[in-house]
């Protein structure tokens, strides 16, 4: 039964983060892009999240959304101070 939920969890997930691919790829300035793929950076943790459940194999699994979380908050930090441009 818990299977069939985390299955269901899954799916929905996984629809949410086509929406957003969808939604950032019609988006005309990169600013809009980059707040896309940073809130597809928090679902595709959730996601990798939802498979350890499904996969029965959760403690290997959060390590992998931990790394991967870390490295999406390293790119958002790198890339918003690349385009907020240098002060004089």
């Amino acid at each position: 039964m818990m299977q069939m939920f985390w299955t269901i969890v899954l799916g929905c997930l996984t629809a949410i983060l086509m929406i957003m691919l969808i939604m950032m790829f019609r988006k005309k300035y990169p600013l809009n892009k980059l707040n896309y793929v940073f809130a597809m950076n928090t679902v595709i943790v959730l996601l990798i999240l939802t498979v350890g459940f499904v996969d029965g194999r959760v403690d290997m699994y959060i390590d992998i959304a931990l790394s991967y979380s870390i490295l999406g908050f390293v790119t958002s930090v790198i890339l918003a101070k690349y385009m907020g441009g240098r002060r004089r």
